[in-house]
């Protein structure tokens, strides 16, 4: 019983700079998804540049209609120009995605230096807990006032805890379904790129991917308090970045994953926010418990030299 106390104090020193290293990891990664969205859409733009400029190299209806009026070469070179813009977009978004991912490397190298000390003090207090445990059933004998109060105390912070988790694994699962319904979007404007809008759709209706609106009604459903998407309601023909124009439908679908974007970013606030009280918690935890430790030890050794 002494050994492990004192091994569970030789070591305790390390469980706030070691959480506090796991959280800053954990904020990295939040911080890095806008610019995997950006890469991701920047991606996407090139390839539907190169898909239209691969087809004024072959014999499609596409090259037909421009031969028609003689503006093949012109097509080419604008389709060329929407290339190096786009690919411009994807190397400037992949090396801000590098440098995030660098940083995320390089916190957890510095926090490894106290992961070998953290799981050693999680296994001291575990068997410090279960040797107390038995030690306490075999007293056959009621808890005493200052025992109580320090066990009450561990068990609502690790109640708080739990609420915590069970908050963030939910708000978790959210944002992987906004992400899958923001990857669902892009992928239904490549196709429709491609196949010019052919979509067979009611007139007065928009065409929108089974799977990104059924990511969104799950996540909904899962948490009710997630803002509204702002419903576009004007086409304004301009270009992008690249140069690219779109048609109302794939205009339609940029609009509506620009908004979950703003959704998926509060979000993240909402992540960070209980990021920082789970960690408290955490820290909060392991401090009671070695309290609640400490004083039915105390009660321990009373009852041996008694």
């Amino acid at each position: 019983m002494d050994d492990l106390t004192h091994a569970v104090a030789g070591v305790a020193h390390v469980e706030k700079p070691y959480q506090e290293g796991q959280l800053h990891i954990r904020k990295l990664e939040v911080f890095r998804q806008p610019t995997e969205q950006t890469c991701t859409e920047a991606k996407a733009k090139l390839k539907m540049w190169q898909t239209e400029r691969n087809g004024l190299d072959r014999w499609t209806l596409q090259w037909f209609l421009y031969w028609c009026i003689c503006e093949i070469e012109s097509e080419k070179k604008r389709c060329d120009k929407g290339i190096e813009k786009a690919q411009a977009l994807v190397d400037e978004s992949q090396i801000k995605l590098d440098e995030e991912n660098e940083k995320i490397r390089q916190a957890e190298s510095q926090n490894e230096k106290y992961a070998v000390d953290h799981r050693s003090l999680v296994k001291y207090r575990e068997e410090l807990t279960e040797l107390l445990d038995g030690l306490f059933k075999e007293m056959e004998k009621e808890e005493e006032d200052a025992v109580k109060a320090a066990k009450e105390q561990m068990e609502a912070t690790k109640a708080r805890l739990d609420q915590c988790k069970e908050d963030a694994e939910k708000l978790d699962k959210v944002r992987e379904l906004l992400d899958k319904a923001d990857k669902s979007m892009i992928e239904a404007i490549v196709e429709l790129r491609e196949s010019n809008d052919k979509k067979s759709v009611p007139e007065g209706q928009v065409f929108f991917p089974q799977e990104a609106y059924k990511a969104i009604k799950e996540a909904r459903e899962l948490y009710p308090a997630l803002p509204g998407i702002p419903q576009p309601v004007i086409y304004d023909k301009k270009p992008d970045e690249t140069g690219a124009f779109y048609s109302p439908m794939q205009k339609y679908l940029w609009d509506i994953r620009h908004g979950l974007s703003d959704i998926r970013k509060w979000c993240d606030v909402e992540a960070l926010a209980l990021m920082d009280k789970e960690h408290e918690a955490i820290v909060e935890l392991g401090t009671k418990t070695d309290a609640w430790n400490m004083a039915r030890r105390d009660i321990i050794k009373q009852q041996q030299q008694a």
